[in-house]
């Protein structure tokens, strides 16, 4: 696995994350999780999304189907 890096909020400064442990968070974000190497406090960080699980633009909705009345007849109220 590749080095996380990630802010210590006790040592207030950026630290390789010791133990980290990628996980997805209840809403679906990746992210990962350990401790400093330094003072032992739990890290956390988000991760950016991968580019290939991209989802696509979405399309243009097609049009709306026609109203099955007949023409010239008034719209049922």
């Amino acid at each position: 696995m590749e080095e996380v890096k990630a802010y210590c909020m006790k040592c207030r400064a950026e630290r390789t994350v010791k133990d980290a442990q990628i996980i997805t968070t209840k809403n679906g974000r990746t992210a990962a999780q350990g401790t400093c190497p330094v003072c032992g406090t739990k890290m956390f960080k988000f991760l950016p999304k991968p580019k290939a699980a991209a989802t696509p633009a979405p399309s243009t909705p097609a049009p709306a189907a026609p109203s099955e009345s007949a023409p010239g007849t008034p719209p049922a109220a």
